[in-house]
């Protein structure tokens, strides 16, 4: 039995050794026309495109601050008579005492 083990690991190990030798290099393909690809692909391309919808806007894509911009808008400006003590915005540069 033990003979017929090592025969089948080495037969398993040849295999396993050989294996290597019929790998093939990988080879990149361009699907795009832009980049090489098949001038043919092109049309499919472009009405796979247009199917999946208008995608991202272009131009600046930045946050909407227009509601944070109204609301900060009264922030600091002194509209009033300046006697109700309410302020909402404290002067940064008062009471700062210096560090030795």
């Amino acid at each position: 039995m033990g003979k017929i083990a090592f025969r089948i690991m080495c037969v398993a190990g040849v295999v396993g050794l050989l294996t290597p030798a019929f790998a093939t290099e990988q080879v990149y393909h361009p699907i795009n026309p832009a980049l090489g690809g098949n001038p043919n692909n092109g049309s499919f391309l472009l009405s796979t495109a247009q199917s999946q919808g208008e995608g991202a806007k272009s131009g600046n894509q930045g946050p909407d601050l227009s509601g944070l911009t109204n609301a900060l808008s009264g922030v600091g400006s002194n509209s009033g008579s300046g006697s109700s003590g309410s302020s909402s915005v404290a002067n940064p540069t008062t009471n700062q005492t210096k560090m030795p």
